[in-house]
C-alpha cells in the first residue's frame, strides 16, 4: 500500500513538472492573445494625420490633417508618412497640395534627401501653383544642390510674377553662395517694383565677390532718389567695395551731398571701409557736416571719414584740433579726433603735437589718454617719414 502511494506521488510530481516546463498549446495561445490585447495602439501624431489624409473622404478632415502636418515642427522620418506627403503633392485640392508641400520642408533624413529632392523638383515643374511654397521648402531644407539652384535660377530669369520673384530672390539670398551675379543684375534692371529691386541688391551684396559689374550696379542705385533703395545699395557697397573702386568713390561724392542723416550715415559707413585716398571735395563736405550736425553718431563717423579722405589741409587740422580740445564734445568724438589728427597733421605738426600731449596729460579717462598717446606717436612717425620723403605731401607716401 505504501509502495503504491509513493508511486502515485512520483507520477503526480512528474506530471506537474512537465506542465511547468512544457505548457500546453492552449495555455500558450491564451498568453499570446493576452499580450496582443495589452499592446498599445499607434499614437504618433504624424502617422495618425497621414492616415486621415490618405484614407478619409471628408474634405474638411483631410485639410485639418494636412494643416497639422504642415505645422509639425519636428523631423518627419516615417516612410509611410513621407509617401503620403509625396502623393498628396498631386491632390485635386490645391490647399492640400500647398500644405503637403510645406510639410515636406521637414521630411526625410540624409539617406532620403536625393529621392525627396527628385519628387519636389518634379512637382515644381508640373505645378506652377506650388512654386512659391516649394521654394520656401527648399530654403527650409537648406537644399542648394546644383539641380535645385539651376531650376530656380532659370525660373527667376523668366518670372513675371512679383510674389514668385521675391520668393526666389529670398532663396538665393539664403543659399545662393555659388551663383553668378548677372541674373540678379538683370532682374534689378528690368523690374519696376521697389521690393524686387531691393531684394536683388541684397543678393548681390550678400554673395557678390567684388566684381566690377556688382560694384557698378550698387554704385548706380546708391544714387537713387528712393531713399530705402539707396540705403540698401550703400549697405551693399559697404560689404562689396573693399577694393579701391573709382565707381564707388564717385557714388559717395554724390550721396554725401544729401541732407538726410540716414543717407549720410550709410555713406560714411561705406567710406570708412575704403582704403585711404585723398579727396579734397569730400573732406570739405565732411567739415561742413561736422560743423552743422547735432547727432553724435554722425559727427563721429564724419571725423573717421576725414581719416580716410582728408587732404591734410589747414581746415581739416583746425577742425580736428577744435574737437579734441572742446571738453563739451562727446568723449568718443574726442577719441576719434585724436586718432585722426595723428594722420592728418604731418604737414603742420607742432600745434597738433602740443594739443595731443596736453590731452594726454589732462584727460580724465584712460581711453582718451590712450587715444591721444597713439595720435601723438602716429604724428611723430608720419612727420619723420615726411622729412625722409619731402616730395611726398599726400597719404600715398611710403609708410614704415
Amino acid at each position: 500500500m505504501r509502495s503504491r502511494n509513493l508511486k502515485f506521488l512520483f507520477v503526480s510530481f512528474l506530471a506537474l513538472a512537465c506542465l511547468l516546463v512544457f505548457p500546453t498549446a492552449g495555455w500558450a495561445g491564451s498568453k499570446k492573445r493576452a499580450r496582443k490585447k495589452n499592446l498599445k495602439p499607434i499614437t504618433h501624431p504624424v502617422i495618425l494625420w497621414s492616415r486621415t489624409l490618405s484614407e478619409t473622404q471628408d474634405p474638411e478632415q483631410r485639410k485639418i490633417a494636412a494643416y497639422k502636418l504642415s505645422q509639425y515642427s519636428q523631423p518627419i522620418y516615417q516612410d509611410s508618412v513621407i509617401s503620403v506627403l509625396i502623393s498628396c503633392l498631386k491632390d485635386t485640392d490645391v490647399h492640400i497640395r500647398v500644405l503637403c508641400a510645406k510639410a515636406m520642408g521637414r521630411a526625410g533624413n540624409q539617406s532620403k534627401k536625393s529621392s525627396i529632392r527628385t519628387s519636389l523638383i518634379a512637382a515644381f515643374k508640373e505645378d506652377p501653383s506650388l512654386r512659391e511654397t516649394l521654394t520656401r521648402t527648399f530654403i527650409r531644407r537648406g537644399d542648394n544642390s546644383k539641380e535645385v539652384t539651376d531650376l530656380l535660377l532659370e525660373t527667376l530669369s523668366k518670372s513675371t510674377d512679383t510674389h514668385e520673384t521675391l520668393t526666389l530672390l529670398s532663396y538665393f539670398y539664403e543659399l545662393g553662395e555659388t551663383v553668378e551675379p548677372e541674373t540678379f543684375i538683370r532682374v534689378f534692371n528690368k523690374s519696376e517694383n521697389d521690393k524686387v529691386k531691393r531684394w536683388a541688391i541684397k543678393v548681390l551684396a550678400e554673395h557678390g565677390n567684388g566684381e566690377a559689374t556688382v560694384i557698378d550696379a550698387l554704385a548706380t542705385c546708391a544714387e537713387s532718389k528712393d531713399t530705402p533703395l539707396a540705403l540698401t545699395c550703400l549697405s551693399g557697397l559697404q560689404s562689396q567695395s573693399r577694393k579701391d573702386s573709382a565707381r564707388t568713390w564717385s557714388a559717395l561724392e554724390k550721396t554725401l551731398e544729401s541732407s538726410d542723416p540716414d543717407m549720410l550715415i550709410a555713406t560714411l559707413d561705406v567710406l570708412n571701409v575704403l582704403p585711404e585716398r585723398v579727396n579734397s571735395p569730400m573732406a570739405k563736405r565732411l567739415i561742413e557736416i561736422i560743423s552743422e550736425a547735432d547727432e553724435g553718431e554722425l559727427i563721429d563717423k564724419a571725423v573717421l571719414g576725414l581719416g580716410v579722405c582728408g587732404d591734410q589741409s589747414l581746415a581739416v587740422v583746425e577742425t580736428l584740433q577744435r574737437l579734441l580740445t572742446d571738453k563739451s564734445s562727446q568723449e568718443s568724438t574726442r577719441i576719434h579726433a585724436a586718432l585722426v589728427l595723428g594722420k592728418q597733421a604731418s604737414l603742420q605738426p607742432e600745434s597738433s603735437q602740443e594739443a595731443l600731449k596736453t590731452c594726454f596729460k589732462n584727460s580724465s579717462t584712460q581711453s582718451l589718454r590712450t587715444a591721444c598717446q597713439l595720435g601723438s606717436q602716429e604724428l611723430a612717425q608720419r612727420s619723420k617719414d615726411l622729412s625722409r620723403y619731402p616730395a611726398s605731401t599726400t597719404k600715398t607716401k611710403p609708410k614704415s
